[in-house]
């Protein structure tokens, strides 16, 4: 059994050490004051977050501002008009009044007037300064009230702070006489008058019920307070909060009538100063702008709302717990924060856990103050930081002595886990080290042009082949650009840009100049790496053109041959026969027909023999210039009316295409032209050439007569067919919209 305690004991040795440390510590530092003034800050938050009450109608405030002081024309203000106030209040029957004003010397005008009015009002009751000021004086009651025992005392408590959060009800004079204080004495008149009086519960009365309340003197050690004087009968000060305070006239409206009817009727009524010239303003728990900081004669009405509301509404009045309890309150708070400390697996569990206690510690306090109980918060809430800041560091610190004993052993094995890993790393090293030659001889070697290049274009690395073939080295690229080097014309250097960042992997043909001023037929795709890397490859085509060249060249040499061994042949064969029958035609008119015959056949055979010649050339506008060019030459050839207007527009960056898939555009494009203008009898048409990424689209649009397209026989749309075979030859789609009176649409699409 021992065996096992002591294994409790040390598995929660944490716990056990910092509890009484950490417990210990905050109830030095709360015998020793240094809690009370945040602890009296925290309740005074839980003040203002209370709910708003309704205003106390049993009191009613009659006020002396500085525009009542203006009116009057004097301060203080005469006993003739102290005393006109009184009697006009009086009429009213007021249950009990307080002259929250000293009056201990005549203030003429109308002294005998006031003594008359202190004579004939039982129910008004003075005031006096009993407790010293800071140079020692007191200020007497009026000498007539004090002989009637119509006196109470004006003092208010501060705390350090100058803040007021406890009452007096009542305090002894210098010469041991019980006096009650204002708000008191007002209240438990009111009371009395009610038939509700004070019953004592024990025999030194320091206890007593008042109605629905039962009432306790406070002690010095009580709630957030630490060795407080308790002189007198305290009470903590749990004044209700009102939006607007109380209801207020006046001193000027009371003199001059206007006085509502039973304003005061059965009421306290309060008469004091709430001027800014007189210096009478207290801070209390809802103070927070000192220009809205209540005067004495508000802080008077407060406490005897406090005392009306508990006594008679059940108000709770505001309690604390003993000494004991909240020594074992602040040990039971610092116990969880040391278990949390400890048991927590990581600092961020424990951060949460602490923060949601904390944060159930303060709601948890202030709806006991909204039940009439100050639990302190401050001492628990640093006992619960601490503990757990504690108990959790030492935890840290016992694993970090863990981990250290570990750590050598932990370090020899990794040490020779590295040594290993040098050694892999040198091998690892080698081998790619020659896997970077191999693949620099392959890229040096390899008979093909490759350049790396970022976003911009600028190009990075050019390898062997491409230094060979233009001339520039990768040396040379930290200097100059390449694009702009290799092409003198700003249209070209923008569509090798294009072409680059497009990375579309198709090849495009361009003719680059060298470092040395030559020029070089190439062809270039670009693919892309990552985000910003881009790979070009290019290949020199010089041969392949001039062998094209050539080959068109003996192709164009063969055509002439036939043009002049067939056509020519044929026409002089013509001339001859023509000019045979031109002599014989009037003497032999029968041999003359021969000649007619034979002429009439070699006509024929001379234009089959053309016919075939032009379908194997390539049209004379696409050799001197590209598609778009071509196209919009034709349709300034086709402008032959100005009654029709033609328009030709090109749209995206044009590129090139197959020789032989320019070739039947441009033928689609002329057919379909030439039938807009010469039936369609149209007053516009639209030719538009698109390029897309993927495709390249042919439009021709009319608003002429239209016609129906499944009504098109072979012989009428001959036309139409050979643009349909064209299309079906380039794999591409031909679509014909077209009604009558709703002009025609031609549309071409082709794949790139």
């Amino acid at each position: 059994m021992w065996i096992t305690l002591k294994q409790q004991l040390w598995r929660w040795r944490g716990v056990l050490i910092t509890v009484p440390s950490v417990a210990g510590g905050l109830l030095l530092l709360r015998f020793a004051g240094t809690l009370q003034l945040m602890e009296l800050v925290a309740l005074d938050q839980m003040f203002r977050l209370r709910p708003v009450e309704a205003v106390d109608p049993r009191i009613v405030l009659v006020t002396i501002d500085e525009s009542d002081i203006k009116q009057l024309g004097q301060w203080p203000m005469s006993d003739a008009a102290l005393a006109r106030a009184i009697t006009l209040l009086k009429q009213q029957q007021p249950r009990v009044i307080g002259l929250d004003i000293f009056r201990d010397l005549p203030v003429e005008p109308g002294h005998p007037a006031l003594v008359n009015v202190f004579t004939t009002t039982p129910n008004l009751i003075g005031i006096e300064k009993v407790i010293k000021t800071a140079n020692g004086q007191v200020i007497p009651a009026p000498p007539l009230l004090k002989q009637r025992d119509q006196v109470s005392a004006s003092d208010l408590l501060l705390d350090t702070d100058g803040r007021v959060r406890r009452s007096l009800l009542y305090l002894r004079t210098p010469d041991n006489r019980s006096i009650f204080t204002l708000g008191a004495r007002l209240a438990f008149l009111y009371l009395d008058r009610q038939g509700t009086s004070r019953q004592p519960l024990n025999p030194e009365q320091t206890q007593f019920r008042l109605g629905q309340a039962v009432f306790k003197p406070l002690q010095p050690y009580a709630g957030g307070y630490v060795g407080l004087d308790a002189g007198g009968y305290q009470i903590l000060s749990n004044f209700p909060k009102f939006k607007h305070g109380f209801r207020a006239i006046s001193l000027t409206d009371v003199l001059q009538g206007r006085l509502p009817r039973d304003l005061v009727r059965d009421r306290i009524v309060f008469i004091g100063l709430t001027a800014e010239s007189i210096n009478d303003k207290f801070f209390t728990a809802y103070t927070t702008d000192p220009i809205a900081a209540p005067a004495g004669v508000e802080v008077h009405a407060l406490l005897a709302s406090q005392l009306l509301s508990a006594a008679l509404d059940g108000r709770p009045l505001l309690s604390v717990w003993s000494e004991p309890i909240v020594w074992l309150w602040i040990a039971v708070w610092s116990t969880i924060g040391a278990i949390i400390g400890w048991t927590a697996s990581s600092p961020r569990q424990t951060i949460l856990k602490v923060v949601l206690l904390g944060i159930a510690l303060c709601g948890g306090a202030y709806g006991c103050f909204l039940l009439g109980w100050w639990i302190i918060i401050i001492p628990p809430l640093l006992a619960l930081v601490g503990s757990a800041i504690t108990s959790n560091g030492y935890l840290l610190w016992e694993n970090l002595k863990e981990y250290a004993r570990t750590l050598e052993q932990k370090v020899e094995e990794r040490t020779l886990n590295l040594e290993q890993e040098i050694i892999e790393r040198k091998q690892a090293e080698v081998t790619l080290s020659q896997q970077k030659q191999l693949l620099q001889t392959i890229v040096d070697h390899i008979p093909v042009m490759i350049t790396l290049y970022g976003p911009t274009g600028h190009i990075e690395f050019v390898n062997h082949q491409c230094e060979q073939i233009l001339g520039w080295s990768s040396a040379d690229l930290q200097n100059i650009d390449l694009v702009a080097e290799c092409s003198a014309d700003s249209a070209q250097r923008q569509q090798i840009l294009d072409h680059m960042l497009a990375a579309t992997g198709n090849w495009l043909d361009l003719k680059i100049r060298t470092k040395d001023d030559r020029f070089v037929n190439t062809a270039w795709a670009n693919v892309q790496l990552d985000h910003r890397l881009f790979v070009g490859i290019g290949q020199d085509i010089s041969d392949r053109k001039r062998a094209e060249e050539a080959s068109l060249l003996d192709e164009r040499n063969r055509m002439a041959r036939e043009i002049h061994d067939v056509l020519a042949q044929a026409f002089t064969g013509i001339l001859l026969h023509v000019g045979a029958a031109m002599e014989i035609l009037v003497k032999k008119p029968a041999k003359a027909e021969t000649h007619l015959e034979t002429v009439d056949e070699l006509a024929r055979s001379g234009l089959a023999e053309a016919r075939r010649s032009v379908v194997a050339l390539r049209p004379k506008v696409l050799e001197e210039g590209d598609l778009p060019s071509a196209l919009k030459r034709l349709t300034a050839q086709m402008q032959v009316s100005g009654q029709t207007q033609l328009t030709c527009k090109i749209i995206g960056v044009a590129y090139p295409l197959a020789p032989y898939i320019e070739n039947h555009l441009l033928r689609i494009g002329q057919e379909a032209l030439t039938n807009a203008v010469k039936y369609a009898r149209a007053a516009t048409i639209q030719i538009e050439l698109v390029y897309e990424e993927t495709q390249c689209l042919l439009r021709v649009k009319d608003d002429g007569q239209g016609f129906d397209v499944a009504q098109v026989s072979l012989e009428q749309g001959f036309g139409l067919v050979g643009m349909s075979e064209r299309a079906e030859q380039m794999n591409g789609e031909l679509i014909i919209q077209s009604h009558p009176g709703q002009g025609t649409e031609i549309v071409v699409i082709v794949g790139v």
